[in-house]
């Protein structure tokens, strides 16, 4: 690709962004949302945000083929149970990021 074919692919994706995010911004009061697209929309952050962690904490990559291997002895999954286990009995998000830090790095030193 020449550089003048990555400008007009820059540009094209911001203008196709832009178009899609201002038209919801600006025609959004005219066509109302049903209450039940509210409720949905309400988990929709859990969603992404389980979307990006989970393959982080299940898959680990294979240094010798370059694949991903479900590895269910990684301290990566003590980690995340411990910051369950940690959120469960306390509700502090503080406490959350010490106990599942806490879990990771013993699990690190004993594996």
């Amino acid at each position: 690709m020449s550089t003048i074919d990555l400008w007009i692919a820059f540009f094209g994706l911001m203008l196709v962004s832009i178009f899609t995010r201002t038209s919801l911004l600006l025609l959004g009061s005219k066509f109302p949302i049903p209450e039940t697209v509210h409720e949905f929309l309400r988990y929709a952050p859990t969603a992404a945000l389980i979307a990006i962690v989970l393959p982080e904490v299940l898959f680990m990559k294979d240094p010798v083929t370059q694949l991903f291997e479900l590895n269910l002895y990684s301290p990566q999954i003590f980690g995340a149970i411990g910051g369950v286990v940690g959120f469960l009995f306390t509700r502090s998000i503080l406490a959350t990021i010490f106990v599942g830090m806490l879990f990771f790095t013993l699990a690190r030193l004993v594996m």
